[in-house]
C-alpha cells in the first residue's frame, strides 16, 4: 500500500477514534459497565466487548476482504493464513487500568500488511491523543485530526538505558545483562512498555513469554515508523503476522543499531 493509502485510512479512521473514546470515558466516568472473567482468569468487561462489536462491524464494511481478528472476537481469531491484509484490534488494552479508574488504558489498532506491521495507531482515551505510525512515514504524535508533531528522539543502544523485559526468569535477566551490559528490568504489560523508548526510560522491550498479535502489532508498526527493528519469533524463527496463528513464542523491539550478538542470543533462547 502506498502513503496516500495508509494516510486516507488513517483519516477516516480518526473520528472512530474519538467516538469510541468519548464511550469510554462516559463508561468509565460512571462505571456503568460490568466485570467478569474470561477463561484464562484475566478480566474483562462490557465495555471491552462494545467496542470490539464496534470496531469488528466499522472495519468489516470499511475493507471488506480483510480479516479482522480482535482479542474479544473468539470466532475472529480463525482466519485465512497468508492474508495479504488483516486488521488486529485490542478495543481496551489495560482493562485492569480502566476498570481501577486509571486513565491509563489504550486503544490498539493495527494494519498487517504482507505479515508485517504497516499501520499502527495507539489512543489513550483519556487524554484524546494518537500515537501513529505506517511504514511510510515518521511517528506521529496527533493531538487532533489535524494537529501534529513527528517524534524524532531515536533512542541509541549507546545512550545505555535499561532494557525492559517480560517474562524472563531471573537467571535469563542476569545473563541478558551480562550481554547486553545494560540493567535489565521485568514488567507484565507489553504495548505501554513496547512505545517507553520514545519517551526516554528505555532502550528497548523484549518478550520472552506467549504474546498476542493484537498486543504488539500496533506498537511494532509504530516502533519501526519510529527507526526501531522488531520481530516475532516461532520456534526460534522469524515469524509473519498472517501466519493463522494469534500468538507468538518471543518477540523483540530494539534500537537499529543493537549489536547482532544481542539479537541472536535473543533468537537463539528458547521459550
Amino acid at each position: 500500500m502506498t502513503e496516500k493509502e495508509f494516510n486516507l485510512r488513517f483519516q477516516w479512521l480518526y473520528p472512530h477514534l474519538e467516538e469510541a473514546g468519548r464511550k469510554l470515558r462516559l463508561q468509565q466516568h460512571n462505571r456503568s459497565f460490568q466485570v467478569s472473567m474470561k477463561h484464562d482468569g484475566s478480566k474483562v468487561t462490557d465495555a471491552d466487548r462494545e467496542m470490539s462489536n464496534y470496531w469488528m462491524e466499522l472495519l468489516g464494511k470499511a475493507f471488506p476482504g480483510e480479516p479482522v481478528v480482535s482479542e474479544e472476537d473468539e470466532i475472529s481469531h480463525s482466519y485465512e493464513p497468508n492474508s495479504s491484509a488483516i486488521w488486529y484490534v485490542d478495543p481496551v488494552d489495560g482493562t485492569s487500568k480502566f476498570i481501577e479508574g486509571s486513565p491509563n488504558y489504550f486503544v490498539l489498532l493495527s494494519l498487517c500488511v504482507d505479515g508485517k506491521p504497516s499501520f499502527g495507531v495507539l489512543y489513550q482515551p483519556e487524554r484524546n491523543c494518537v500515537l501513529y505510525g505506517n511504514k511510510h512515514i515518521r511517528t506521529r504524535l496527533y493531538t487532533s485530526s489535524d494537529e501534529f508533531r513527528e517524534i524524532h528522539q531515536t533512542i541509541s543502544w549507546r545512550h545505555q538505558m535499561p532494557l525492559v523485559v517480560k517474562g524472563a526468569n531471573p537467571v535469563l535477566r542476569e545473563r541478558l545483562e551480562s550481554i547486553t551490559h545494560l540493567p535489565v528490568r521485568r514488567t507484565s504489560s507489553a504495548a505501554h512498555n513496547i512505545i517507553g523508548p520514545l519517551n526516554g526510560p528505555s532502550s528497548g522491550f523484549v518478550s520472552f513469554r506467549r504474546t498476542a498479535y493484537w498486543d504488539i502489532a500496533a506498537p511494532a508498526a509504530i516502533m519501526e515508523s519510529a527507526g526501531f527493528q522488531t520481530r516475532i519469533l516461532q520456534h526460534g524463527e522469524t515469524a509473519r503476522y498472517n501466519d493463522g496463528d494469534i500468538h507468538c513464542q518471543r518477540f523483540f523491539c530494539l534500537p537499529p543499531d543493537t549489536p547482532d550478538e544481542v539479537v541472536d542470543y535473543i533468537v537463539s533462547v528458547t521459550g
